[in-house]
Order: structure tokens, then sequence, then C-alpha cells
């Protein structure tokens, strides 16, 4: 019997849980020309509701083009992968290899494209770019999404570009910032979804009014999915099977999860690993979150190691006693901690996406597991400062 539920990677159709409304909102910005930044925890799902989302703007005959940026470590492999998703745009709507090969030359200057056939991949057809090398990185880039801009305009078209970790350019090369923003608001046919995991960085790219992207594009925050709609979707994914779950039980499961598709997809795949009746109940959803809390060890622990001792205090201060708003001298006096080291880790913490500062000024970690993860951990070793260094 196949796990019905999956997690750590895109999904869609029924495996999808649900966003409609953040569906119609992002189709309609993005098919009106308005480019969006879309930001939220990690795991909230992000890339699965922009692939949903194309759905809805090829409908309305759109073009969609994706870049991840994630493993992009060079220049020239963000500029490829910016020419491939203008490439592919176009061959997607002209449905055709050759036909655009043959047409490319009249939309892009500098950049050439010929056909790869994947010899590992028996009928894997892809378009492969090639960079003028007597042309600047600006250059190049601007060829990329002008020949695609110049494609729409011939043929009275639009066309959606979805730029994933998009905050990984400021990383390979802090020149590239000003350069995406020059060439990008020449494009009068391409409206741009911009998104990334790291929630801090992204934010700051827009908001702050020295860097260049401020305020171009519409702000948009992807919350957790309500309690309701997670709790029929976890019934409806257990009914495929002839799994019963009660709306009581799977209420408590979205509860548990803060309304994280992915958690909630981990715990219920957990507890299907580990169900031997038809009938999910109370002890196996305890278990569940057991295993699943065994199973982010390596990642948490990992997380966990590489911060400096008072940052890792921060935490364990915030696991046990959050969320706070103002720290006690009582909850930091144990760790011989004075205000400065706490602000100025409080501060790395929250650039770091580990903590957040909620409307109310309560601080907590964002992450509900690691959360209890620390709590688990510190109750059956003691704190975790025994063998570390002040930093």
């Amino acid at each position: 019997m196949a796990n019905p539920f999956r997690f750590g990677q895109i999904v869609s159709g029924e495996l999808f849980c649900n966003r409609k409304s953040e569906i119609s909102q992002i189709t309609d910005n993005l098919a009106g020309g308005q480019s969006i930044v879309l930001y939220s925890p990690r795991r909230y799902g992000k890339t699965s509701l922009l692939y949903a989302a194309s759905n809805g703007l090829r409908s309305k005959k759109i073009l969609v083009g994706y870049v991840d940026f994630f493993a992009c470590n060079s220049t020239e492999k963000i500029l490829l992968a910016m020419s491939r998703a203008s490439a592919k745009a176009i061959v997607d709507e002209m449905k055709s290899f050759e036909k655009f090969i043959k047409s490319a030359a009249h939309f892009f200057n500098r950049i050439r494209f010929s056909i790869r056939f994947d010899p590992n991949d028996v009928g894997s057809i892809s378009v492969l770019p090639e960079l003028s090398s007597r042309a600047t990185s600006m250059d190049n880039l601007s060829d990329a999404l002008s020949g695609l801009n110049s494609y729409l305009n011939k043929n009275n078209k639009r066309a959606a570009i979805v730029l994933d970790e998009f905050q990984q350019i400021i990383k390979v090369d802090s020149n590239l910032e000003a350069e995406f923003r020059t060439i990008i608001q020449q494009q009068d046919r391409i409206a741009f979804a911009f998104l990334g995991s790291r929630m801090h960085l992204l934010k700051e790219m827009f908001i702050n009014q020295n860097r260049p992207f401020y305020r171009a594009a519409k702000i948009m925050e992807l919350g957790p999915i309500t309690t309701d709609e997670l709790a029929n979707f976890i019934k409806k994914r257990f009914a495929k099977i002839d799994i019963s779950i009660s709306g009581q039980l799977a209420l408590r499961i979205a509860e548990k999860v803060n309304g994280h598709p992915d958690y909630a997809q981990r715990l219920c795949s957990h507890i299907f690993n580990i169900i031997e009746s038809n009938t999910v109940d109370e002890e196996y959803v305890e278990k569940g979150v057991l295993n699943m809390l065994v199973s982010l060890t390596p990642s948490f622990r990992g997380i966990f190691e590489e911060l400096p001792l008072r940052e890792s205090q921060v935490m364990t201060i915030l696991a046990e006693h959050g969320p706070i708003g103002t720290f006690a001298t009582k909850l930091i006096q144990p760790y011989e901690m004075g205000t400065p080291a706490l602000h100025k880790a409080l501060s790395n913490l929250m650039s770091k996406d580990l903590v957040f500062k909620g409307k109310d000024k309560n601080h907590f970690i964002l992450d509900p597991f690691l959360t209890e993860w620390i709590r688990m951990v510190s109750k059956d070793e003691g704190q975790f400062s025994s063998s570390r260094t002040k930093k």
C-alpha cells in the first residue's frame, strides 16, 4: 500500500493542500503584470504553490518560466539558468524545439541555443544556451530577458518568470542585485515572482530603501494553512487508503504542526509507517511525533551545533519558556548572559530565520518541531552548553 503523504518535495494535484485563495491572488497579480515577492518560513510550500499557480497562468495564455538559483554558485550558472528559463517558456508555447531554434536568433542577439539530447534519459530533449564570451554578464542577462520580451511583444503575449532562492544572487556576486534590477525594470511584458527560503534576506532586498529592489514588487506573506482545511486534507488522504481518523484527531494534528503543510504530511507519513489497524488513534499520533523528531535529529543537531554559545542558549530559553517579550533576569542569569549579549544573539537568530518577533513583540522559534526537539534533548542530556566556548 502506497504512502498517501509526501514531504520534502514539490507536491501537486491531490497531494497539494488547498491554498485556493493564495493561488488566485498570485495568478491575478502575475497575469496582470504585477511582480510579487512571496516569503514564508521554510517548508511552507512556496514552490509547490507557484507550480499550482502556473497552471492558472497557462490557462490565461501566460507563458511561464522557472529558475531555481539554489545550485547556482557562479555568475555563469545564474546567466545560463535565466537563459534556459526564457527559452523554455517560448518552447512550451511554440510546442516545438526545432521551431524555437530556427527563430531564436530573431529575438536573442547574443545568446545562441542548440538542442541537447540526454544520453542517460532516452527521449529527453532540452535547450542548451551558449553565452556570448565577448559580452559582459549584464549584457548576457539583458539578452536572456530582452529576448523573451521581444518575442512577447511580437506575439502580443505576456509571461511570468519565477525566481526561486533569489537571494542566492547576492551570495554569488553583490553587483548582480543592481544589474538584475536595471534589466528587470525594462521588461514591460514580464512579471516576476521572487521566492526564497532565507526569509530575512529576501525581505531585506525589497523593504530596505537603500537596496536596488526597494518597492520593486508586491510583498506577499504565505501564512500557515488554516487548521480546518489541513484537518480535512489529512482525513481525505487517510481515507484514500481506507484508514479512518476522527475529525477531532485530524484537527489536533493540524494544530500540533501549527498549520505547517510539510510537517503535516511528514507526521502523517510517520503515522502511516507504524499503523497496524484501520483507525488512527492518539497513541499512533504520539508515536508518530516521536519518530518524526528522531528522524529530524540529524538536521536539527546540525543547525544547533553551528550556533555560537549565546545563540544556542537563547534558543534553549525560547524553547523552554517562549514566546517571550521581555527576557526576565531569572531566565538569562543561569547562563551568565548580559543584556547586550542577549540582544546580539536575538538579532543574529532572527537574521538566520530561526527566531521571529511577532506583532505582539514576543519572540519565538519559527520551527515548532525544532522547539520540541530542543526541549526533548535538553531534558535528556542537560543544557547544550557544556562543551562550548563563549562567543
